[in-house]
């Protein structure tokens, strides 16, 4: 088979790649490339000519971490595409921690942009059909938030401007409303599967289980992306008494339910049982024969 050489991306099949490659990497000793298909999957498309992540503030909005077209109208961003890049992208920090600052820093901007898809949560002034959002019941989103909307009607909306493409696909017969998106609106639950709040506004918690579909046994894992310059204490829990961090590679001792997470750093924390009998095997740390982390170094 030809290696693939260029970026193909469209869509959202290009981040299974890298999933792919980090969980074979990890369980089957390979070396694939995680970095190439994470850059393919965020810096322009050589296929679908610019099909990447977003980022950026238009006027005002920050809509870093939308994924979407790099160039269209100067950037559109779509609402499936976001949710669905978490899907592949999150659990790859459980299979290697060494993208877990990259991973948690997207998943935060995206968190917080995704929002402005819905017509409850994004001025009237920058939405197509502010007089019918009633009709979304605050439940379903604008398919796409675009810089400059691609309906002449609606050129006057500064970005970023929400829309959908829906009566351009069949001219004349699709009404309106149909810029409202049923099937990227259904795909929020991958966003509910992995992303909790925390005590401290600002860092989530990220479910790395969530989407890490076929897996073996795995004990609860989260990663926590801390966007300030200064250390954070974070709670996690009166029930927890010790966790396995895969960044660190240590077993912390919880008091109070809470720890410390450094500045613009993160933890890969894995919630192991209580007195837990370790184990080091072909490189990897088990715990009661499950394993906690595929490239245990120490």
């Amino acid at each position: 088979m030809e290696k693939l050489t260029e970026n193909r991306f469209y869509e959202v099949l290009m981040p299974f790649g890298a999933y792919v490659a980090a969980r074979m990497n990890a369980e089957h000793n390979t070396d694939y490339d995680i970095t190439r298909w994470i850059d393919w999957t965020s810096n322009g498309a050589v296929g679908r000519k610019g099909w990447g992540i977003l980022v950026g503030n238009w006027n005002g909005y920050d809509i870093s971490g939308l994924q979407g077209s790099l160039v269209h109208n100067e950037g559109y961003a779509f609402l499936m595409n976001t949710f669905d890049m978490a899907w592949a992208l999150v659990p790859i920090a459980r299979y290697d921690p060494s993208y877990a600052n990259a991973i948690g820093k997207w998943m935060l901007n995206a968190a917080n942009a995704a929002r402005l898809f819905y017509p409850y949560e994004i001025p009237d002034d920058h939405q197509t059909l502010p007089e019918k959002k009633k009709v979304t019941k605050g439940v379903i989103a604008y398919e796409g938030l675009i810089y400059q909307s691609t309906f002449a009607k609606y050129s006057h909306i500064k970005a970023p401007v929400a829309q959908g493409d829906g009566p351009n696909w069949v001219k004349d017969e699709n009404p309106d409303v149909s810029q409202f998106s049923i099937y990227g609106s259904g795909h929020v639950g991958i966003f509910g599967s992995i992303i909790e709040e925390t005590n401290v506004e600002g860092i989530l918690r990220f479910d790395l289980l969530a989407t890490d579909f076929y897996r073996a046994e795995a004990y609860p894992t989260y990663l926590y992306f801390n966007p300030y310059n200064e250390e954070k204490d974070i709670t996690i829990g009166d029930q927890v008494s010790s966790v396995y961090d895969a960044i660190s590679k240590e077993i912390i001792e919880i008091e109070n339910g809470e720890i410390r997470i450094s500045p613009n750093g993160s933890l890969v924390l894995v919630y192991i049982p209580d007195n837990a009998e370790k184990e080091i095997k072909n490189g990897r740390l088990y715990m009661n024969d499950v394993i906690v982390d595929f490239n245990y170094t120490f």
